[in-house]
């Protein structure tokens, strides 16, 4: 069966990674066989989550996780968790959070579009900061009586033109200020999960909750989980949808539904992923980039660098001669049939991400580069 060439819908050879947009992750056979025996048989959804909850505090050290339909709903209900704690009369009044500590202060620096999942607890972000820098006097003057917490977001540079992540005071100081103050620190760790001790480094530093996509670990686009100290998790798991559905309370979690399959696949995942072998995995995805650089080093006006390693990602930068614009070969590449998805960062080169792609697409990946920069001379 063909659902995608049944529905009419075009197939993407995706050499972006794990991204949302392509539906993030295609599962490993283990990850596949859970879903299936998983959706053979019913289960108490409150029974299911407890156990998986528990067993993923286990596998990466920390006092408490909760699995969660991905990151920013982790970042939600942990903010949310923050700001309520226990307390049953305050989680049924959340997103109002009139009369709770509201405040979470966010680095200039560290402001990207999924922050937003801050606020859709009802939290208010207090960006704080110069383009240049931030001080430590910039985070400890922005405390007050409202400051609930300090949002955090490690690695790479944001995608805010303002700044650069580099001049962002680093997590451990964060924690520090955070300590002194008593307020929470809660960090964005989507996509850091290799080495895979990034799993629990941040807790171990001090941090009350991490969120991770677990997608970035083999478990499917639409999952994820929320861990750290079990005052802020425990709390968050009362706004989940079993909090809704079995402590009968009329939570945001709601809407945070998810299928038996995505708790299942998510334990299955992290194990698999935390045991797996990814001097191998890595290794596969450089032979696909040195075939595919193989194949286009003789096509003109472009320079292929080596392969390089990017988070839990293999791939190949390729930039162009200054007629020829990047943006555009990228437009042509998707708008083919088969289309193909790569990452441009600006006019002058694309980046062809190798873990996802099939080794039988690399020649068509080679042969329609050559065929639209040909006529794009």
């Amino acid at each position: 069966m063909d659902i995608y060439n049944e529905i009419g819908v075009k197939k993407i050879i995706n050499c972006l990674g794990n991204s949302t947009v392509l539906g993030g992750n295609t599962p490993s056979g283990k990850v596949k066989e859970a879903i299936e025996s998983a959706s053979n048989n019913y289960v108490s959804m409150e029974d299911l989550t407890i156990t998986c909850n528990s067993l993923i505090a286990d596998l990466i050290g920390c006092e408490s996780a909760l699995i969660t339909p991905g990151a920013a709903s982790g970042l939600t209900l942990a903010t949310a968790g923050a700001m309520t704690g226990k307390n049953k009369n305050l989680i049924e009044q959340i997103p109002d959070t009139s009369g709770m500590k509201n405040e979470v202060i966010i680095q200039t620096q560290l402001r990207v579009p999924y922050d937003k999942a801050i606020e859709v607890a009802g939290a208010k972000l207090i960006e704080v900061g110069l383009k240049e820098k931030t001080t430590i006097e910039h985070i400890t003057n922005a405390i007050n009586q409202n400051t609930l917490a300090i949002h955090y977001l490690p690695g790479g540079k944001s995608v805010n033109s303002s700044g650069d992540h580099t001049k962002a005071l680093d997590l451990e100081t964060i924690i520090k200020i955070a300590k002194d103050h008593n307020i929470y620190v809660i960090v964005d760790a989507a996509g850091q999960v290799y080495p895979t001790d990034k799993l629990s480094k941040f807790t171990k530093m001090g941090a009350d909750a991490v969120a991770y996509g677990a997608k970035y670990f083999g478990a499917l686009n639409g999952t994820g989980m929320v861990v750290g100290k079990s005052e802020i998790i425990d709390a968050a798991k009362m706004h989940s949808f079993i909090g809704f559905e079995f402590g009968k309370l009329r939570t945001i979690g709601r809407s945070m539904k998810m299928d038996k399959e995505d708790v299942v696949a998510v334990y299955v995942a992290l194990k698999t992923w935390l045991t797996m072998n990814h001097e191998e995995r890595m290794e596969e995805a450089e032979k696909k980039a040195l075939i595919l650089t193989k194949l286009i080093r003789p096509i003109p006006h472009i320079i292929v660098s080596e392969p390089e390693i990017s988070g839990t990602t293999v791939g190949l930068n390729i930039t162009f001669n200054n007629h020829i614009n990047a943006l555009d070969i990228s437009k042509e590449l998707e708008s083919g049939n088969p289309s193909i998805w790569a990452r441009g960062n600006d006019s002058k080169s694309l980046i062809f991400r190798m873990g996802e792609v099939n080794e039988n697409d690399i020649n068509t990946i080679a042969e329609k580069l050559s065929n639209i920069i040909e006529l794009s001379k």
